[in-house]
């Protein structure tokens, strides 16, 4: 299976996976620097709430929509309905859920700034809804170009509005990015509503035939568990720094926290370049009977994942304290670097984990993926439990550290089951890349 076939989709995957490095280094320069710290962790804990949404509805709903419209091109219109409904009720009902109780959430973080943004959640999840179903759809069709052109369209626009606020002394709260975020999300769902108009127009929303909803509601059993599992494992750490750390610091370790995993994710931006490639890729594949083909090529991006990550994640650890004074955290956040170094050091296994987790969701062995992910996640909150009361956000990227490198081993093991591939296979790509 040559690599070079699916080059051109991979240069658009990188440059959309890009854009969202250009934001993080915006929120990094700006946002992190600017806000006040109690401002800085008040939407940081609310991005959290938002994305935890977010990222569950999208596993849930939409990625098995990816898969079965892979496999079933004819049947795209049907199953993009079903999705696309149960995906908004989903959204919806948890958006006003979590507005309901922002008050005694507020009270639980002591934060009344995160009361009022979690007022805002709604209408932040209503305007992005086809944002994320858009995207999902030009996956399908391997359009990844113009999935790049919405996430621009949403990264892009928070960006200028942020630096242009800024320059006009008119940003000062986390509630102002807030704001920012909610009109990048409007001006992305229309951009994904221009590429998709056609599908979308086509969708039968009030005549989608029960057994599209029985299909994805059946491939969702484990893969709404792993869903979960996942997703609060990536997502609930800086919720999780606000609960078991004294009152007196909870915000302050809340902004550390989240401001070392702000440069820590540049690994998510590789994270979901992977999903976009990788998943429909896979599915494929197997589908079509190639086992030994996507053995080949899962070998080839192991090996060229381990080759570009573990010598970046080496750099950053060790040049943790230079690059904390170049954003001037070390002075703002005091203790940053050892937390950074941990989370940073992820990138080890981190290869293991993109390529294992979206092969095995590609090929339908969710089951498997859920019991390795309850056994990482079951690892994450033990850790966190008994290490951030007394480490704080050490022990938080600890706890990240230590599961990360557990889900990798076991996701890789599970799909070894089903596939052909092995150490010296990965080796071997080294030789025979060239001719891919």
């Amino acid at each position: 299976m040559n690599l070079r076939d699916h080059l051109d989709k991979g240069i658009w995957a990188v440059a959309d996976k890009a854009i969202l490095l250009v934001y993080g280094f915006a929120v990094i320069v700006v946002v992190i620097y600017v806000l006040p710290e109690t401002e800085y962790a008040a939407f940081a804990l609310f991005q959290s709430v938002f994305l935890i949404i977010c990222v569950l509805s999208d596993s849930i709903f939409l990625q098995p929509m990816v898969k079965f419209a892979s496999e079933h091109e004819a049947e795209v219109e049907q199953v993009l309905a079903a999705s696309f409904n149960l995906y908004t009720v989903v959204m919806l009902v948890c958006g006003i859920g979590f507005a309901l109780a922002s008050a005694p959430i507020a009270d639980l973080y002591h934060s009344p700034a995160l009361g009022t943004m979690l007022l805002w959640l709604p209408a932040a999840l209503i305007l992005n809804i086809f944002r994320g179903i858009g995207i999902r759809l030009l996956q399908v069709s391997y359009r990844i170009k113009q999935i790049f052109w919405i996430d621009l369209a949403y990264y892009g626009s928070i960006i200028f509005l942020t630096v242009l606020f800024h320059s006009l002394g008119s940003f000062k709260t986390g509630m102002d990015f807030l704001k920012f975020n909610i009109i990048g999300g409007v001006i992305s769902s229309t951009v994904a509503i221009y590429y998709g108009w056609a599908s979308f127009r086509a969708m039968p929303l009030l005549h989608v035939p029960r057994g599209e909803y029985g299909k994805l509601l059946t491939f969702a059993k484990f893969q709404a568990g792993t869903s979960i599992l996942q997703t609060l494992q990536q997502w609930a750490d800086v919720l999780i720094v606000g609960i078991y750390t004294p009152p007196s610091i909870s915000l302050y370790q809340v902004a550390l926290y989240s401001a070392a995993k702000t440069l820590y994710r540049v690994f998510d931006a590789v994270r979901e370049g992977a999903t976009l490639l990788i998943v429909p890729v896979a599915s494929r594949m197997h589908t079509a009977g190639e086992k030994d083909k996507l053995s080949e090529l899962v070998e080839k991006m192991l090996f060229v994942a381990f080759a570009v990550m573990v010598p970046v994640s080496l750099v950053l650890a060790l040049g943790a304290e230079p690059l904390m004074k170049l954003f001037k955290y070390h002075d703002k956040f005091p203790g940053i670097e050892p937390v950074f170094e941990v989370l940073i050091l992820s990138g080890f296994i981190l290869p293991l984990v993109l390529v294992s987790t979206n092969v095995l969701i590609g090929i339908g062995r969710v089951k498997g993926l859920f019991f390795a992910m309850l056994v990482a996640t079951l690892v994450f909150f033990v850790l966190n439990r008994l290490l951030v009361p007394d480490m704080h956000s050490v022990g938080a990227a600890l706890a990240v550290l230590i599961s990360t490198g557990i889900m990798g081993i076991l996701t890789f093991i599970d799909m070894r089951r089903e596939l052909s591939i092995s150490a010296r296979g990965v080796a071997r790509s080294i030789k025979n890349l060239k001719s891919s």
